[in-house]
């Protein structure tokens, strides 16, 4: 097997794939799968609820404000938040080329964020969890939350080239969640390479003027009900309550 030696700390999607590609490659001892399965398709488009004028937060409060270790499950840690303007995603080789932005956080989805803020976290084995917010102004967040839905619908199959020229496939399927903040919406993403996959769940919530995104990634497919817990806790943060 050819695998990229990089070891990247921002571990959503296609990097996480390579990282687990590395390791697999230098333990002989990744698991294969013979195809991914098939997703559901995505749900119904979702209208958040409307708001009036809602605050926005600074860069501070609103990085104070994402989920941190003592609420996320046992066995997680923070690798550190990541570089202001580094991006995730598929990358630049990718078709369709606006497929490149699926897993990519909300401020690269929809621009004109006024504040964004990310925090990433390493599990046990190669799960982990990012979550990234961006906060808007007027109707700025409903419009970042109608993009990235409209993202996923050209997206449900794409594909990108590695460095090294291995093919990386991704599907995008729906994932049911119960309804979180103002409006949210729930999906998967497989992605694949080499007879690897990694599977991603993912919230997408809008709170007030903020779009949060709570990625969950593992070699076997993430728990929807702890996804939800996270969604709901990550909710909570948001509005400052002091509920669960």
């Amino acid at each position: 097997m050819t695998a990229s030696t990089t070891t990247p700390r921002r571990r959503r999607g296609r990097t996480a794939l390579v990282l687990l590609l590395s390791t697999a490659a230098v333990s002989a001892c990744g698991s294969h799968d013979s195809a991914a399965p098939a997703l559901p398709t995505l749900g119904p488009t979702v209208q958040p609820k409307a708001t009036v004028a809602p605050a926005i937060p600074d860069v501070i409060t609103l990085r104070a404000q994402l989920l941190d270790v003592p609420q996320l499950p046992s066995g997680y840690s923070s690798l550190g938040d990541p570089a202001p303007g580094s991006t995730t995603g598929a990358g630049a080789r990718t078709t369709p080329a606006q497929c490149a932005k699926v897993l990519a956080p909300i401020a690269e989805q929809a621009p004109n964020a006024v504040t964004r803020a990310a925090a990433q976290y390493g599990g046990p084995d190669f799960d982990s969890i990012d979550i990234d917010s961006a906060a808007y102004a007027n109707d700025g967040a409903a419009q970042a939350f109608s993009a990235a839905q409209t993202l996923l619908r050209q997206c449900e199959t794409y594909s990108s080239t590695d460095t090294d020229g291995s093919k990386v496939q991704f599907q995008v399927g729906g994932l049911d969640q119960p309804t979180a903040g103002d409006g949210s919406f729930g999906f998967r993403v497989h992605t694949t390479s080499q007879g690897l996959t990694l599977y991603t769940a993912v919230s997408i919530t809008v709170v007030g003027s903020t779009v949060v995104q709570l990625a969950m990634s593992s070699t076997k497919e993430p728990d929807p009900q702890q996804l939800s817990a996270l969604t709901d806790a990550q909710v909570h943060k948001l509005r400052g309550d002091a509920g669960p």
